[in-house]
């Protein structure tokens, strides 16, 4: 029946008022139900949408549907974990995985590894469909898939991400040779935490056949139980590497490792720079820039020419590139000043761009709760021109909560700034998932909201709209119920009408994990 409303296209096309055209012959019993339903038609058109509609009920009937995942699978595992059977959380979690924001979906999957349970058969293609469009998801994918799910992955080119390092005990060697960039990196994640000597050599060893992105890649998991006993590897990265991003890259693991002997060189050139000088009444600390570029400095990665469309002058760019190297610890320790008082110091000379930026620098590849803090509250005007937001995950709980409670104490204007900077302080990363507000902040936080949304004619920005499912996630459950009872507009839009069931699947999907089993 896959052809049969092709000769009713024509006569669609140039009108059934104007040319009818002639009635396809049509055998059987297909054809007598046809001519049941047309004849006395009071009009062609209404002749020609009856005989349609009699077509597509038949074709749809005819339709087989898929096996489903009941049953063994040829060549699956035997399950060793039990599945999820609370029905009502079954449903939640189909809808979080599918519809729903990212990190309540990877808070979904968290939850069942932590309880030991694995996802039902039914649920397992819309996880690996989730796991597909949203990569973050797949570090709390492979553990809740069960032998059906590592089955069924490989049976799809676009699921074949889920089966990479199975489990900690696992990781197959067969992926590091043919497996895809993301699974090779998986694997030597899992390498480098077991035998990190075995992973870096095996990674050394690969280094000249790769392309720069998948040498880039596979660098980052140098991170993982980062030493010394790296240096040679990425002192030879950093310094003659093909790709500019690996050396780049190489130099930002080597701040790491201040005792290594590229930060010594920096530190070496750096501090005949900064000196602390004799006043009136007390000594105090100075900063000149270098006059010169030296001979040796272009093996380390210093150059001496300054892009053209750089806002640093000529002295300060070289300064900038010498302080980007250095790591941040060894201000404190040279001048005795904490990272407060160094921007303060710096604001007052000349060189302060140069510094601030290059600390910024070396704050984002060497994270720094004290210097995080320094930047974000104690001279907010020293991160002009650099992006602050990215600090925000950085900060320390306390500071950032405080800094959290003053502007929302100011309301207004400052509260919708406040919101993408919440979401932002989140990353959805395994280090630091599921992390919430503090209680009275979210409880605040969601009494503002349900203010803005009770207002008469109210018409939420595009900010609240926006963030409001991501703060769903990170609120405290104890501003669960205030949410689930937000006000209602009986003339609301359609899309602030789904905005609100998002917002109610989300409370109702993280209320049901509390009880998840």
């Amino acid at each position: 029946m896959s052809g049969v409303l092709t000769p009713l296209l024509p006569m669609a096309l140039v009108g059934t008022d104007r040319h009818a055209g002639a009635w396809p012959i049509w055998p059987g019993e297909h054809g007598a139900l046809i001519e049941a339903a047309t004849t006395g038609a009071p009009h062609p058109a209404t002749g020609l949408l009856r005989a349609a509609g009699v077509l597509t009920t038949c074709r749809l009937a005819g339709v087989l549907g898929q096996p489903g995942l009941a049953g063994p699978r040829p060549g699956a595992g035997v399950e060793t974990l039990p599945p999820l059977e609370d029905k009502r959380l079954v449903g939640l979690m189909g809808w979080a995985l599918e519809q729903g924001p990212v990190r309540l979906a990877g808070e979904c999957l968290a939850s069942l590894a932590e309880r030991g349970l694995r996802l039902p058969a039914q649920l397992l293609p819309t996880a690996l469909d989730a796991s597909r469009r949203a990569t973050v998801l797949r570090p709390w994918l492979a553990p809740v898939l069960g032998a059906t799910g590592f089955w069924l992955a490989p049976q799809r080119e676009d699921w074949k991400h889920a089966v990479g390092v199975q489990t900690t005990d696992e990781a197959d060697e067969i992926l590091w040779l043919e497996g895809s960039l993301e699974q090779r990196c998986a694997f030597l994640r899992h390498e480098r935490r077991r035998a990190p000597e075995v992973a870096r050599e095996r990674l050394s060893a690969a280094l000249p056949e790769l392309a720069v992105r998948e040498r880039v890649e596979l660098v980052q998991a140098l991170d993982v139980g980062l030493s010394i006993q790296d240096e040679p590897l990425l002192e030879r990265l950093r310094a003659s590497d093909r790709g500019r991003e690996v050396r780049q890259l190489a130099l930002r693991l080597l701040l790491r490792l201040p005792e290594a002997a590229h930060p010594q060189r920096a530190m070496a050139r750096l501090a005949p720079l900064v000196v602390q000088q004799r006043g009136l009444i007390r000594k105090h600390w100075s900063i000149e820039a270098p006059t010169a570029v030296a001979a040796d400095w272009a093996g380390d990665q210093v150059e001496a020419e300054k892009p053209k469309h750089d806002s640093l002058g000529e002295r300060a760019w070289w300064l900038y590139q010498l302080a980007s190297q250095v790591p941040l610890t060894w201000w404190g320790e040279h001048t005795g000043m904490v990272p407060a008082e160094l921007l303060t110091w710096s604001a007052k000379g000349d060189w302060s761009q140069a510094l601030v930026r290059a600390w910024f620098e070396v704050l984002l590849a060497t994270p720094d709760p004290a210097w995080a803090d320094a930047f974000v509250h104690a001279l907010p005007a020293a991160g002009k021109g650099l992006d602050i937001a990215r600090l925000l995950p950085l900060l320390s709980p306390t500071a950032r909560d405080k800094r959290w409670e003053r502007l929302l104490h100011s309301g207004g204007s400052a509260v919708e700034a406040l919101l993408p900077e919440m979401v932002a302080a989140f990353p959805l990363r395994p280090e630091r998932a599921f992390a919430r507000l503090a209680p009275d902040l979210s409880n605040r936080l969601v009494a503002w909201i349900d203010a803005r949304l009770a207002e008469p004619n109210a018409n939420p920005s595009w900010v609240l709209r926006s963030h409001l499912p991501d703060l769903c996630c990170i609120v405290d459950a104890t501003a669960l119920p205030a949410l689930s009872a937000l006000p209602r507009n009986t003339e609301e839009t359609p899309a602030m009408a789904e905005l609100m069931h998002v917002v109610a699947q989300t409370v109702a999907t993280r209320d049901a994990l509390k009880d998840v089993r």
